[in-house]
């Protein structure tokens, strides 16, 4: 953890963001420590910390930083920020085991399943059982809070900023180690247990913000690999739903493999691969995407909202679908698109059965130039809202008159016809219904109302023997 130096130049602030539900009462000095005086003046010597973390061992180390924590503890005991810090790593380790915990008990219990299927001739009394170990995610939610809130060290020197963003992030390291060893013990008494990177990324994730991901040495040595940063990636992604953390751990497998990168590209992959599934987080990558557009290009920022307007639309959240392409129209008024906008918001609508909202504007797109190429759509779902309304049949028998006038080869028609065979129908004309059912098979034989045309024919034919 890099720590940063605020604009006073004796205050230390930390970003270190979520953990537990639950109230860690700072940590003070004992009475003892007061009369500690001169161990407080002497001098602290950070040199065979820094050595063994140059060397890469992290439980001497661990070791020589604990006596030095706890000498700066003794130093600061009466400043609250230190004992927050000293409380937010009561808190992290506090998690760290609640996720181990859960861990061993359950390669335990499949341990112990294994051998009851041994000794019970083969029956497998592991089916249909629960590994019984609470989401990764549910340890992230559940501490977002407390880590979200900043601290401040006031009084503290360089040397002692540098060690405590060293010596913090050493302890994560051992935290996630240690997480990561439980994980795999599970994943080989129960194989199908795929979950151990995804608690490894809890307190990193953890120690993160919006606008900086984690320093991936806080991340287990064999972890740190391209393929495991690329698993990392897809988990900050369809777990977490934090695509900018996502990014950051595709970024840096990209670098540790020479090869390019592009933040646009990333977000627009990453949005197909999430899909209608992980929507929300599918449509966060693309608006990051068009925050990525070269110089703001208006044609590539109009395609990526287009695409979140279908995101929306598969995903049948259509009221967003129409949200979207009304923002695409008003942003981008004189856009040789602005028309496809404005055709896809009455759309979005219709799919939403909002017929009141459709009537109440539609007249104006259907005669705005910018829609010409989308009249006849527009004025379909004019129809189809007044006929939702019921209440209006003068205006809608005049619009089917033009539709079927104007566009009468074209299979939109199709449901208009449809509706007509069913005014006819109950209007108890069954020859001029059967005539207008087969018209309908004739002219657009493969429409979902031909479908429905066909069934209706059939079974008239046969009430009324009509020929």
């Amino acid at each position: 953890m890099k720590i940063k130096k605020s604009n006073h130049p004796s205050t230390l602030k930390f970003s270190i963001i979520p953990l537990l539900i639950f109230a860690i009462a700072p940590i003070y000095a004992s009475v003892s420590d007061v009369n500690e005086s001169t161990t407080e003046a002497r001098a602290v010597d950070f040199t065979p910390f820094d050595k063994f973390l140059e060397a890469s061992d992290d439980f001497n180390a661990l070791s020589a930083g604990d006596s030095i924590f706890e000498q700066m503890g003794r130093k600061y005991r009466g400043d609250a920020g230190f004992n927050a810090l000293k409380s937010k790593l009561t808190a992290a380790d506090f998690l760290a085991k609640q996720m181990e915990s859960q861990l061993k008990n359950a390669t335990g219990r499949q341990i112990l399943s294994v051998s009851d299927e041994i000794f019970d001739k083969g029956k497998n009394v592991r089916q249909g059982k629960s590994l019984m170990v609470a989401p990764a995610k549910s340890f992230y939610d559940t501490s977002a809070v407390l880590f979200s809130k900043p601290l401040k060290i006031d009084g503290t020197g360089d040397d002692e900023k540098t060690f405590l963003g060293k010596y913090y992030d050493l302890k994560l390291r051992v935290m996630t180690s240690s997480i990561a060893k439980a994980g795999q013990a599970l994943a080989i008494a129960e194989p199908s247990f795929k979950g151990t990177h995804d608690y490894v990324l809890v307190l990193p994730l953890l120690h993160a913000s919006d606008k900086k991901s984690f320093d991936i040495s806080i991340l287990p040595l064999w972890m740190r690999q391209p393929e495991q940063l690329d698993v990392f990636s897809d988990l900050c992604l369809l777990h977490f739903g934090l695509p900018f953390h996502a990014m950051m751990m595709a970024g840096k497998a990209s670098a540790a493999r020479q090869e390019k990168f592009s933040e646009l590209e990333f977000y627009r992959t990453a949005a197909r691969k999430c899909g209608t599934s992980h929507v929300n987080t599918a449509v966060d990558c693309m608006l990051m995407a068009i925050n990525c557009v070269p110089d703001k290009n208006p044609d590539m920022v109009i395609n990526l909202q287009f695409e979140i307007v279908q995101l929306w639309l598969d995903s049948k959240n259509n009221a967003l679908a129409a949200g979207q392409a009304s923002q695409i129209s008003d942003a981008f008024p004189n856009h040789e698109r602005a028309g496809k906008a404005i055709w896809l918001y009455y759309y979005a609508l219709s799919r939403d059965n909002n017929a009141e909202e459709i009537l109440a504007n539609i007249d104006t797109a259907i005669t705005d130039k910018r829609c010409e190429s989308y009249k006849a759509n527009l004025m379909y779902i004019k129809w189809w809202a007044l006929r939702r309304q019921r209440n209006e049949t003068a205006k809608t028998e005049a619009l089917e008159y033009e539709l079927l006038t104007q566009y009468g080869n074209n299979p939109m028609v199709a449901p208009i016809m449809l509706s007509r065979c069913m005014d006819l129908l109950a209007k108890q004309d069954y020859n001029g219904t059967y005539a207008q059912l087969n018209e309908l098979l004739e002219k657009f034989p493969s429409t979902d109302a031909a479908v429905q045309a066909k069934k209706m024919s059939d079974k008239l034919k046969t009430a009324q023997n009509v020929k």
